[in-house]
């Protein structure tokens, strides 16, 4: 798979410092590169009030059933024999020294784990949740990937992690959002799914383990 760098420029902005650019990114392209088998390119979140955080996009030749196994084979991310029960993911142990580098804290906003025959974009909805929850979002996949799939029929040509239900009260509705409304089990609920077969995108119950239809609500609308 050829991938072109976008050689975008990433900054930090701060009262005291003014607009710098983020230190340490070279070392931990090269890192993530060599870890996950991709090509990877780092840009500034477009969200509102998130700007210093970022958005690291992985371009991987492989399939999802081919990253599957090397998952469960040890040898794809932080699922090695020597990361096993240490508690931290290879990517929240290096973004731990981007933000030492920096002094200041950066976060990762979005993730896009982009292969052959489908992207996985997992959302921040709390403070280092991607990066913390990461290996846990890949093994629940995993643990799910018949249901997912529709019993090995089809792969879903996105899957976004999470998706989000909405709360109607008397007066208002609420919508289920940022680090004071969910917590890392939020990841766990619901999933946004587009296959090619259907026009719209479809939500999957991780609780039930089903496919469902009903409204998708996305982290960032």
């Amino acid at each position: 798979m050829s991938h072109k760098y976008k050689n975008t420029k990433v900054y930090i902005s701060s009262c005291t410092k003014g607009k710098q650019e983020v230190l340490g990114l070279s070392s931990l392209k090269n890192q993530l590169e060599k870890d996950y088998f991709s090509k990877i390119d780092i840009s500034n979140s477009k969200v509102c009030c998130e700007e210093n955080n970022l958005v690291i996009e992985l371009y991987c030749p492989m399939g999802l059933h081919e990253v599957l196994f090397h998952i469960q084979q040890g040898n794809w991310g932080s699922h090695g024999p020597h990361w096993v029960n240490n508690g931290l993911s290879l990517l929240n142990l290096y973004m731990q020294e981007i933000r030492e580098l920096n002094g200041t804290f950066i976060d990762v906003e979005e993730l896009a784990i982009q292969l052959k025959d489908c992207t996985i974009i997992i959302k921040k909805i709390g403070p280092e949740s991607v990066e913390k929850q990461l290996d846990t979002i890949l093994s629940v996949l995993a643990e799910n990937y018949v249901h997912l799939t529709r019993h090995l029929t089809m792969t879903p040509m996105e899957i976004f992690v999470p998706v989000y239900e909405e709360v109607e009260t008397d007066n208002a509705i609420l919508r289920l959002v940022g680090p004071n409304m969910i917590d890392e089990k939020g990841y766990y609920n619901y999933w946004g799914l587009y296959f090619e077969s259907d026009e719209e995108a479809l939500i999957y119950d991780l609780n039930n383990k089903k496919i469902i239809r009903g409204d998708l609500n996305l982290l960032d609308q």
